[in-house]
């Protein structure tokens, strides 16, 4: 989708406030900004019908000098947009010297249409070239069509030259055809005073908007009622720059979210007492009980399960796992591959004795919940007889510290700060008691994406302060880690703006922030910015102090089986120094198949 945000006279004749509008649509991701642009004398022969009166003053007192355009069009490319410019008649082109050359495109406004000389000059400059066909019959569209279609590089633009349009005028159902006469980009030029009006035009396959940009919509201008102000222009390029992710793909695919949710909101079955093993689940052994942690009636008559192969402890959740024959610990060989690698794998305090015995490799990461952290002031004994100590640990701090609230040690809020001070304090106690029994190391990694007013470098020179203190300062070092722009937080999606931009690795570099670097999350954020992932893990490897690794794609797909997303090959990832984790999505279900799939399969590719 290509937005392009019209300056027309918006600006009043002043390079201020051009400026303005021009941060405005750089800032709300624009793809192109463009000028309109008349000689300042002699384009009006004749003034005395009252329309010319009125037009003809608003030009004269909006004109810009080419110059002054020129210096504009620079700042608009150095804003990472395209800079074009339309013309009534080519002879004003002339104005610009030589340096006309220098805009991206060019536009032919719809009052030229059929004005031939004006556009095969223009497209003769060699740039893209846009024709819009508002105030013309069909019969006329076609013509300017059939006599332009040699054009490498040209756009039509279906309009309705009414300032502004209203609501039923539209005629949207034209691209349609449009569509049917041309191979080339079709779009749309907004005047609607309603600019969701863009959406439905994409959703009939425009993908060229111009829609007018004004800081006013309510000035005295008289292209302001028929223009977006900053706030309805960030709000179109944000939907029009989403739309193909929008629309996705004819398949029907659960995302991460829904699968959380799913778990969550769902509820599947429970034994209510004790099930041996030889008996069937019925009636009269289970409840049905929230959360979706095991199997429900569907499950079991889809796979046919009745009988457990393993005993289900009183309310215990009802799992693929109760009818399998319990699984034999990792091989020697791949016990050592691990190890040699300082490959990991994520355990929670419940499941912990159950993984550990399954997976008897050197290095583990606690992923904790709030809940957990909560009790670990007065149950620390009792919580460290769940980890085997002879094993090496790493801590995840959990993202909430309560169900409504994530972490936030800057918060403003005061039980938001405090709160979220006291789940790291307790990680770092926790980390130290390990420190002490095992001998080794303890990382301790969180996930920080709350920006502070003051803007995004002040924000995270205060977070390395803060996590310095909490945390390196009592021996335990804190390493907040790249995050995905899609976040799943409280059942929802949460679009991020930390660890996970291009402007963000600039920062992290420049104060040498040190990082747990997740992959799968790196893919994510980079294919949410249209970024090659593999040249932000270049610059962001050398802060790397703890790897997660696993295996993405799209912007949600997270934690995937290796080889089925955007990773490669994930061998010369394991093979450097430190710790890394296998980050599996739900890996540790079924006894941990998900971490011995994957261990199994960079096993073998080593082999």
């Amino acid at each position: 989708m290509k937005v392009i945000a019209e300056l027309g006279i918006n600006h009043r004749g002043s390079s201020e406030i051009a400026k303005q509008l021009i941060d405005v649509a750089a800032k709300a991701g624009a793809w192109g900004a463009k000028f309109q642009y008349r000689a300042k004398e002699g384009f009006y022969q004749a003034t005395h019908e009252i329309g010319d009166e009125i037009l003809s003053q608003e030009i004269d007192e909006s004109y810009i000098a080419p110059s002054e355009i020129l210096e504009l069009a620079r700042l608009i490319q150095q804003q990472g947009m395209a800079a074009g410019i339309s013309f009534f008649k080519f002879e004003d082109a002339a104005d610009f010297g030589d340096s006309i050359h220098e805009f991206d495109f060019f536009k032919v406004p719809s009052a030229e249409l059929l004005n031939l000389p004006l556009i095969r000059s223009l497209a003769g400059l060699g740039k893209p070239i846009i024709l819009s066909t508002g105030g013309h019959s069909e019969d006329d569209i076609f013509q300017a069509i059939d006599l332009t279609n040699d054009i490498a590089d040209v756009s039509y633009l279906h309009c309705i030259s009414n300032y502004p349009v209203l609501l039923g005028n539209q005629q949207m159902l034209f691209l349609n055809t449009l569509r049917q006469k041309t191979n080339a980009p079709i779009g749309y030029s907004s005047h609607d005073r309603d600019w969701e009006v863009c959406l439905i035009a994409a959703a009939n396959g425009a993908t060229v908007f111009e829609r007018h940009l004004t800081m006013d919509k309510n000035g005295k201008g008289i292209d302001d009622s028929s223009s977006s102000d900053p706030e309805e222009f960030t709000r179109l390029c944000g939907l029009l720059n989403a739309f193909e992710t929008i629309q996705g793909t004819p398949h029907r695919e659960i995302n991460q979210g829904e699968r959380i949710n799913m778990q969550n909101l769902g509820s599947s079955l429970y034994a209510s007492k004790a099930i041996a093993i030889g008996d069937a689940v019925s009636t009269d052994n289970t409840v049905i009980k929230a959360p979706r942690k095991g199997l429900t009636w569907g499950d079991l008559a889809k796979r046919n399960l009745s009988t457990v192969r393993r005993p289900v402890h009183v309310g215990t959740a009802v799992s693929d796992l109760h009818f399998t024959d319990p699984k034999p610990p990792l091989g020697p060989d791949l016990i050592a591959f691990c190890d040699k690698k300082q490959l990991s794998i994520p355990l929670r305090l419940h499941d912990a004795q159950v993984l550990q015995s399954r997976f008897p490799i050197l290095n583990n990461e606690l992923h904790l919940s709030y809940e957990e952290v909560g009790a670990l002031g007065s149950a620390m004994e009792v919580e460290l007889k769940k980890l085997d100590l002879t094993r090496h640990y790493s801590i995840h701090i959990p993202d909430y510290i309560d169900s409504k609230t994530l972490i936030d040690p800057m918060s403003a809020d005061e039980r938001t700060r405090l709160g979220s001070l006291q789940v790291i304090e307790s990680c770092v106690d926790l980390a130290l008691e390990l420190v002490a029994r095992t001998g080794a190391s303890v990382p301790i990694v969180g996930s920080f994406s709350r920006l502070l007013p003051d803007g995004k470098k002040p924000t995270y020179q205060r977070l390395q302060d803060v996590l310095d203190t909490a945390g390196r300062q009592r021996g335990v070092p804190i390493y907040p880690q790249w995050l995905p722009r899609i976040a799943w937080y409280f059942g929802g999606a949460d679009v991020l703006d930390m660890f996970c931009g291009a402007d963000d690795i600039e920062i992290v570099n420049e104060i040498g922030m040190e990082l747990c670097l997740d992959l799968s999350h790196l893919i994510l954020s980079a294919n949410y910015a249209k970024h090659d992932w593999k040249k932000w893990c270049e610059q962001l490897m050398p802060l790397s102090r703890h790897l997660h690794i696993a295996d993405a794609n799209g912007i949600d797909g997270e934690g995937i089986e290796f080889g089925q997303g955007d990773l490669g090959d994930p061998l010369p990832y394991i093979d450097g120094p430190g710790r890394k984790v296998l980050e599996v999505w739900q890996g540790h279900l079924s006894d941990g198949d998900g971490f011995e799939n994957a261990i199994r399969q960079l096993g073998g590719k080593h082999d």
